[in-house]
């Protein structure tokens, strides 16, 4: 066999090759899209509003990872199924409204006002949320792996014990379930 007959069955097999692999890639990206669209207006709210409560003193490290812990609950079949279920998720009284300090996420029923006071700081959050959801669009994996609950290093909750800590991000302890 002849080089120029080895050189373009090489060349003919990592086209080939080539073409596969653009194919696999479109169709991740346009399952990606799908996923992505699937997320409403109101639940991308939702993930950045509790980015900026929960986290938006921390770093964008920190802000991600409280955004995957919310997206790892949605996921979970433990927690609601859309993120506004699960940033809303709290203990009600009779008439349905969530009953003070008794929710998944402590600024909901806390008491203080829920209004956004920092527009730089929200306009950062909403970018953060953005990128967040395209990577989880694109299955990519969390940094805080599978966790889906995390508590500030400052309170000892009751429940830390029951789970294994995983990661701290800045002022964040994350856990995952066993």
């Amino acid at each position: 066999m002849k080089l120029k007959h080895i050189a373009a069955g090489f060349i003919n097999g990592a086209v080939t090759a080539g073409i596969i692999a653009v194919g696999v890639v479109q169709s991740q990206e346009v399952q990606a899209q799908e996923r992505l669209q699937a997320i409403s207006i109101e639940d991308r709210q939702c993930l950045a509003k509790n980015i900026y409560f929960e986290a938006r003193s921390e770093s964008i490290a920190g802000q991600v990872a409280v955004a995957w812990v919310t997206l790892n609950r949605m996921e979970s079949d433990r927690f609601p199924n859309s993120v506004c279920g699960v940033v809303y998720q709290a203990r009600t009284d009779s008439a349905g409204n969530p009953r003070r300090n008794q929710c998944q996420f402590s600024w909901y029923c806390d008491g203080k006002s829920d209004r956004i006071r920092n527009q730089r700081e929200w306009e950062d959050v909403k970018l953060i949320t953005d990128v967040v959801l395209i990577d989880w669009a694109r299955a990519n994996t969390s940094p805080v792996e599978n966790a889906t609950f995390y508590h500030a290093d400052y309170v000892d909750p009751y429940w830390a014990d029951s789970f294994t800590e995983i990661a701290t991000v800045d002022s964040h302890i994350f856990y995952v379930e066993e």
